[in-house]
């Protein structure tokens, strides 16, 4: 399933063009990166844009790209999804097919 975890900027990120306090929304799947990829694709997002730096990739929106996200899970969802995503539990190859 594809899930949205809104934040607010806590500092400036000059390489997205995002100025501190302005909304964000992390977009993960909680299944597998093929299915982050297949939903950004039909948002017309590229499979470059993925943030793979953290445990969970997932997409960094902002701005007008906020208008394709749904509603938000809380913290502790987003927390108990990367725990599960650690442990190689997301979707059959644990999160990494795609």
């Amino acid at each position: 399933m594809i899930k949205f975890h809104y934040h607010t900027a806590d500092r400036d990120i000059d390489r997205l063009d995002v100025q501190a306090g302005d909304r964000l929304c992390h977009v993960y799947s909680d299944e597998s990166l093929g299915e982050l990829l297949e939903w950004g694709r039909r948002h017309g997002l590229e499979p470059e844009w993925v943030d793979r730096r953290n445990d969970l990739p997932h997409f960094d929106l902002y701005g007008a790209r906020l208008a394709v996200c749904g509603e938000g899970v809380s913290d502790r969802e987003l927390v108990r999804d990367l725990r599960r995503w650690r442990r190689g539990e997301a979707g059959s190859a644990g999160g990494t097919d795609g």
